[in-house]
């Protein structure tokens, strides 16, 4: 088995799974059709091998780590012409991710190596319509061809240490600015207008443990304050009076709205913010009583996050949300 240096690019459909529940099988069949007759042109152009195809996911290699990144900006251009007029169920969506490292390369032309397990992972938090990729990719690549902005770094599941992420910067076209507000091309390092600054991202939901923890502390600072006020020993009954759950969800609301964090968090320097734009969340109140739903069924919601691929526990996924490093 012989060893590469090669880019590595994992793409996937934004929302596959949920996009196709409602698909009859000749549906989805087309929708994957399609997808392939859009994309894998691209990868050709730029010299990209296929290695191989895992479910609405491609798994590709590229010699060159500037041919991967610039592929990837014409996918998504590709992508955005054909989503133009296209209704909601028919748009194609995808969220790409590339990254750089000697890998060993099988036989068959599989490939295999902590270089892919990290691009998997950098996939996961890659955001629709856009192009992530690590600092081994922006070091090698010709910086010149491609405007970047960096993200910061990550720590991701199975990693460890965290990885420099960037995303491809989307430029201002020339003449589209009003009449004032002309500007010089942004590059790496220099100062991004407000106009052109892409939203922030969040990062990998933080581990599992941290946030166990932060949780065990909100529910014994709450225990302790409601022994107090009730001057009850064990809390074992509160917790179950529907009154005490009440004042649970709106104390939780309440920390989450004004600190973007519960004291628990605070401690573990942990922060809630929106999956999609980094910000403090808006509906507090709902994801602390979807909260209490995730923990009503033998805490089954919260379980859930050890088999979900990014540790969301049930009350993230509902809400859109996740923890993450302060």
């Amino acid at each position: 088995m012989e060893t590469r240096n090669l880019a590595i690019m994992l793409t996937d459909i934004k929302g596959f799974t949920s996009k196709t529940a409602s698909f009859s099988r000749a549906q989805t069949q087309e929708l994957l059709t399609r997808h392939r007759e859009l994309v894998l042109p691209v990868i050709e152009k730029f010299g990209g091998r296929l290695v191989k195809t895992i479910g609405d996911a491609f798994l590709v290699v590229f010699n060159s780590p500037t041919d991967a990144v610039i592929c990837g900006m014409e996918i998504q251009a590709v992508l955005k012409a054909h989503n133009a007029e296209k209704a909601a169920p028919d748009k194609i969506e995808i969220r790409i991710a590339i990254n750089a490292g000697e890998v060993a390369v099988h036989d068959d032309g599989d490939i295999y190596g902590d270089p892919v397990n990290i691009t998997s992972r950098l996939e996961s938090i890659a955001e629709a319509g856009e192009v992530f990729f690590t600092e081994a990719v922006y070091l090698s690549m010709n910086k010149r061809e491609v405007p970047s902005s960096e993200i910061g770094y990550r720590q991701f599941k199975g990693i460890p240490e965290k990885i420099k992420v960037f995303r491809v910067l989307r430029e201002v076209p020339v003449g589209s600015q009003p009449p004032g507000e002309a500007q010089e091309p942004p590059s790496h390092g220099s100062p991004v207008a407000p106009a052109s600054r892409p939203p922030a991202v969040p990062g990998a939901p933080a581990p599992i443990s941290l946030r166990a923890v932060s949780l065990l502390l909100d529910l014994v600072l709450f225990m302790s304050v409601a022994s107090i006020l009730t001057r009850q020993i064990l809390f074992l009954g509160a917790v179950l009076s529907p009154i005490k759950i009440m004042i649970w969800v709106f104390c939780i609301s309440f920390f989450l709205k004004r600190k973007g964090a519960t004291p628990g968090m605070m401690i573990m320097k942990l922060k809630l913010v929106d999956a999609a734009t980094g910000e403090t969340p808006g509906k507090t109140l709902w994801r602390a009583a979807l909260g209490v739903v995730s923990a009503v069924p033998l805490g089954l919601g919260y379980i859930w996050a050890f088999f979900e691929k990014d540790g969301l526990t049930w009350h993230d996924l509902l809400t859109n949300t996740r923890i993450v490093r302060a």
